[in-house]
């Protein structure tokens, strides 16, 4: 079996824009767009808006991955940190759209930079 690229995600998020995003729209935004998971990492760290940046880039880079508009929301894509690195964990309709355009595999990296976050999502499927 070959394993063959469905899409390629990228997004680059400004950190101080994804800050006054929250303190404009505080839990609200929050509770919308992130996990459970994924405050409590943040809310963790002595400044959390990097870490949020992330997971918003990777939420960002997993829909342009899959090539634009599909049904799903950003709470149903979720960035998980461990020991091994950083990888994403979907849920609901995102995982359901994952599963219909053939994945089997999400290739995750991610970058920092003083003010800036990156995240290259690419997904795999295998062809017979």
């Amino acid at each position: 079996m070959i394993e063959v690229p469905v899409g390629l995600g990228v997004d680059l998020v400004y950190i101080p824009r994804l800050q006054k995003l929250c303190e404009v729209y505080g839990k609200r935004f929050l509770t919308k767009v992130f996990t459970e998971e994924e405050l409590i990492y943040a809310q963790k760290k002595p400044i959390p808006y990097p870490h949020l940046a992330s997971s918003f880039a990777v939420k960002e880079a997993f829909y342009k991955a899959l090539g634009g508009y599909r049904p799903f929301r950003f709470k149903e894509i979720s960035l998980i940190r461990t020991e091994k690195g950083p990888s994403v964990k979907l849920s609901g309709r995102a995982k359901e759209v994952f599963e219909e355009v053939g994945g089997k595999k999400i290739l995750l990296s991610l970058s920092h930079d003083f003010n800036y976050t990156i995240a290259v999502v690419l997904i795999i499927k295998a062809k017979d």
